[in-house]
């Protein structure tokens, strides 16, 4: 498994900039994000994509995959974003492109409906330009749990419909999170870490929290997953905290092999 940084962390840099950085922290690949830290957009026609993929090459940063987390289940206009930068994807240089949802409005069978059919609308684009689309279920979400997200997977059944797995989100929202790892199993493509406290919703420092991120990842590896790993914070100055915690999760990764 590898480390990635995410630029949404680094927005006081232009994305082209930030990957040098992200570099200079220890981490191994880059998560490319359409927002800012403050939520603002870049707007998708600025983004140098071929530049940005030029760059991440330079630096040798592998793996490497692109976000847009908006509601486009409300939202048109982010629903009409989001097919876009589904499409934009291949253009970075990666076929993974990690997007979420909005909280739960009515929580009713139209809600549930209407984020199916936009789902499967991305779902067949992504198709069509090779992108594997990877959920993130967040708290409170119309996908917030791995049963809803299982639910998801039901009925849209495609190789091209995958999970972005936040490992504190799983801690706090089901069960039984090391059960629903092995339940998402294969179709996990992607991963955000971090620390979380239990039955709180705030991202920290891997060393921090009440999760045994050993146990996380050794599950992880059980489901043959052995791909990305983003460091998710946000209460943080990233530049500031990421080297210490880029080293911490390389040793937890090295203590596995």
């Amino acid at each position: 498994m590898k480390i990635l940084g995410r630029t949404q962390m680094l927005s006081q840099y232009s994305i082209l900039d930030s990957l040098p950085v992200i570099k200079q922290l220890g981490f191994d690949g880059v998560e490319i994000c359409v927002e800012r830290k403050d939520w603002s957009l870049i707007e998708l026609d600025k983004m140098p994509a071929d530049a940005i993929r030029e760059r991440i090459a330079q630096l040798n940063l592998a793996p490497h995959s692109f976000s847009f987390h908006q509601d486009y289940i409300y939202d048109d206009h982010i629903f009409e974003l989001t097919q876009k930068a589904i499409k934009m994807t291949p253009r970075f240089g990666t076929n993974i492109f990690i997007f979420s949802g909005t909280k739960k409005k009515t929580g009713d069978t139209a809600e549930w409906n209407r984020m199916i059919e936009r789902t499967r609308t991305m779902v067949e684009i992504a198709a069509d330009h090779g992108v594997i689309l990877a959920e993130e279920f967040e708290p409170g979400f119309v996908v917030g749990t791995t049963a809803e997200l299982l639910r998801q997977f039901d009925e849209i059944p495609s190789p091209h419909l995958a999970a972005n797995v936040d490992l504190g989100h799983v801690f706090i929202c089901d069960p039984d999170p090391l059960q629903s790892l092995a339940q998402i199993g294969g179709k996990i493509v992607h991963c955000h870490i971090s620390g979380m406290p239990a039955g709180q919703h705030d991202h920290l420092i891997p060393q921090e929290g009440d999760m045994d991120l050993s146990l996380y990842l050794r599950a992880l590896r059980s489901t043959g997953f052995d791909g990305a790993l983003a460091l998710d914070l946000y209460k943080y100055n990233y530049e500031a905290v990421s080297k210490e915690a880029v080293d911490y999760l390389h040793q937890l990764l090295a203590q596995m092999e």
